[in-house]
């Protein structure tokens, strides 16, 4: 293992030789102040909003409520003895999932994780790392994820399609685009990000699997290894310095915090790449919602809760709002279980309540399969909520 003072000075000249104009990338300053607590996510929302136009509505008789719908609300309220509440239930537009897409979009993933397992075969052996053939890949990728919401699916699924620094790389890739469409980003700087995010991590490969995927916590001794992933990250890339700076920047600085609290250089604000910051916050995010051995992961919304409310002083309040204005709390195809113990499928997302979608219900408290599928507005059903995301294979 180099040693941390020698990397940092070969990494600090490396960065003042000429770069090719194709690979500059100067990230812009730091702007606003820290956010905490839900008031950002509302705020983000509400900002949203205001750059709508405003629709004129009509109001008219509501419809009558089934008497499915009547009848579960009564078993609910029952218990709590209060009146049965009627609630109209009002026609979506809701366009159909794509089949095809859906399929398309897991072979695409797939092909990004066979690509990725060849670079980590590279590393172990000691062989410089191409990254073409996930070049190749990523105008697709983040096409389908500008479009819809499949591989975003696949990424927030508990189940890993490869080994954890493969599948994990994958996955904040996702994360890291969704981010960048929150922000803006034209064609080319999204598919450069995409890149950037791949390779974040590819020094994680040279830690011991006994210290990477130890239960319970690490000894000082063994999360200094994990900090030097970085610097090893560095070396593994650094012959790609030519054509891909920015991917050498995003490695070694995406453990970076805003207020210096990161590592290996402790650097802040501006001295921090952009694509580093965004690929940090997509890191601590793919984290949080897959979870660890002491834990289970966190629903969307409740990881970008801990995101702001713990970290706020860690990420750039303009990445922040990046990520709360990308990431579907509860994504359309998505499945979820209702605190009525009842198994639902999201199938619109209501932008005001993006925590209270319309949902089909599937299947009933006691797992049994609907014949007909019941729609249910949550934002039209105080009684009822989200409880906690699934998987559905």
């Amino acid at each position: 293992m180099p040693r941390m003072k020698d990397v940092l000075k070969s990494y600090d000249n490396l960065k003042k030789e000429p770069e090719k104009p194709d690979g500059e990338f100067t990230p812009p300053p730091a702007s606003g102040s820290g956010m905490s607590g839900l008031d950002a996510i509302r705020q983000a929302i509400q900002s949203q909003l205001k750059k709508q136009k405003t629709e004129t509505t009509q109001t008219s008789p509501p419809p009558a409520t089934p008497q499915s719908t009547i009848n579960r609300n009564k078993a609910i309220l029952e218990t709590k003895a209060i009146p049965v509440p009627r609630i109209p239930t009002q026609k979506q537009d809701i366009k159909p999932l794509a089949i095809d897409d859906e399929q398309a979009s897991t072979q695409l993933y797939m092909t990004l994780h066979r690509s990725f397992e060849r670079i980590t075969t590279d590393i172990t052996n000691n062989i410089p790392i191409d990254p073409k053939p996930l070049i190749e890949s990523i105008p697709d990728f983040c096409t389908s994820i500008e479009q819809n919401e499949y591989i975003f699916l696949k990424a927030i699924q508990r189940k890993r399609y490869a080994t954890w620094v493969i599948s994990h790389s994958i996955n904040v890739g996702v994360f890291s685009v969704k981010i960048g469409l929150g922000l803006r980003y034209e064609k080319n700087k999204l598919q450069q990000l995409a890149l950037a995010a791949f390779l974040h991590d590819v020094g994680m490969i040279k830690v011991p699997n006994k210290i990477l995927f130890k239960h319970g916590k690490l000894e000082p001794s063994e999360f200094e290894v994990i900090r030097q992933h970085p610097i090893q990250g560095y070396e593994i890339i650094k012959h790609l310095k030519n054509d891909y700076s920015y991917v050498i920047d995003t490695t070694y600085q995406e453990h970076e915090r805003e207020d210096g609290s990161g590592y290996p250089q402790g650097l802040k604000g501006d001295e921090i790449a952009e694509f580093a910051k965004v690929v940090g916050i997509a890191d601590v995010f793919e984290a949080l919602v897959h979870g660890r051995a002491y834990r289970e992961g966190y629903i969307t919304y409740h990881a970008i809760q801990k995101i702001i409310e713990n970290k706020s002083k860690q990420f750039n309040p303009k990445i922040i709002r990046g990520l709360v204005n990308s990431i579907s709390m509860f994504p359309i195809g998505s499945y979820v279980e209702l605190n009525s113990g009842e198994i639902a499928r999201v199938i619109s997302i209501n932008k005001p309540r993006p925590v209270r979608p319309i949902v089909e219900i599937i299947e009933d408290a006691n797992k049994k399969k609907l014949e007909t599928p019941l729609r249910i507005n949550l934002e039209e059903e105080p009684l009822l909520y989200i409880s906690k995301p699934i998987a559905i294979d």
